[in-house]
């Protein structure tokens, strides 16, 4: 039996609505577009993800209750039918998960292991986050205490005893400020990364899962992760970022324990990550940024936006020049090449 891996805790963003669009075009216009809209109406993003693979942008975004239907009447609005999905939903991050594969492989393991089915996948810097149908959360947050023990609590009670009174804890609080280049703590970026679109045809989630603790087993950082909205329910796609290396094919090992699924690379690509104060909080912060990549023509082929950190996939010959544009949007003190990629 695995033993237990020891985290800090968990979280859930409450009280949310999920939107989910797949875009008529892949150009980044399409996702800046969108972005730019949502900024005009004044509405903050908590979360957002986002992947492209070469045919269309899938998008989840998350949004407050209260700006549920503003929001959707505002994509509707700028591009028509673009929704696979609506829903109330929760988003649960469990942290610190330092980019070890043991975490991500175990929690896709339990929830494939106790038929739990999430919208949504993402990864940051410090967390992975799960975008759940709130009538799910309860069960989701048990299955937790399988794989995982937590510091600050033993039992599912015990979490949510400690949760009674702080409810709002972890909504946002809107930011007053209007800075024109919002601080981050710090920008990081790896190369020698490889994407790689994992197809899913059926329930393979769990052996997906059971596929990148093989990663860390060799010593690998998984440096990006999200999925993309289906249409239709045909099945889903899992994008991913692991180190390239000439020891080994990323594709194989997954190939070799999760059979059942079909694989498509991108190499060599680079992830930039970085993390703020604000991110979460304010309007608009995803607009510029995608609004100067795509000045810059940087051809961004995933982004994640967490709460409080922001990641992304670019080729890697484009890092330099996705850094510069990250730089106009934000005051960065700064700039972190991250060499050792090994857990």
């Amino acid at each position: 039996m695995t033993p237990q891996a020891r985290l800090g805790g968990f979280k859930i963003l409450k009280d949310v609505v999920l939107i989910s669009i797949i875009s008529p075009k892949p150009s980044l216009e399409f996702l800046a577009h969108l972005c730019r809209a949502i900024a005009d109406e004044r509405i903050n993003l908590p979360f957002i993800t986002a992947v492209n693979d070469g045919q269309a942008w899938g998008v989840n975004i998350m949004v407050d209750d209260s700006n549920g239907s503003r929001t959707s009447q505002r994509v509707e609005q700028e591009f028509g039918s673009v929704f696979t999905n609506a829903s109330q939903s929760a988003v649960l991050s469990l942290f610190p998960h330092k980019s070890d594969p043991t975490i991500t492989g175990s929690l896709l393991e339990v929830f494939d292991k106790e038929g739990i089915d999430p919208d949504g996948y993402a990864n940051s810097p410090s967390a992975i986050s799960v975008v759940l149908k709130r009538g799910i959360v309860k069960k989701a947050s048990n299955a937790l205490f399988g794989p995982f023990k937590f510091s600050a609590y033993r039992t599912p009670a015990d979490w949510k005893l400690a949760q009674k009174g702080k409810e709002q804890l972890y909504k946002e609080v809107v930011a007053s400020y209007q800075e024109k280049r919002p601080k981050v703590y710090g920008l990081s970026y790896q190369e020698g990364q490889e994407f790689l679109q994992i197809e899913l045809t059926g329930r393979h989630m769990g052996s997906v899962g059971t596929a990148l603790k093989e990663f860390a087993r060799l010593g690998l950082y998984l440096t990006f992760l999200a999925t993309r909205p289906s249409q239709e329910n045909v099945g889903g796609k899992l994008f991913v970022c692991l180190p390239t290396s000439a020891n080994h094919s990323n594709t194989e090992i997954i190939n070799t324990i999760a059979n059942a699924v079909e694989i498509e690379t991108i190499s060599p690509v680079a992830t930039f990550a970085m993390n703020g104060p604000h991110f979460g909080d304010r309007y608009g912060i995803a607009s510029e940024l995608l609004h100067t990549l795509k000045e810059e023509k940087v051809d961004l082929l995933g982004l994640n936006c967490t709460i409080a950190s922001i990641i992304g996939v670019v080729p890697s010959a484009q890092i330099q020049r996705a850094i510069q544009a990250i730089q106009q949007c934000f005051e960065v003190p700064s700039v972190t090449k991250k060499d050792h990629l090994s857990v």
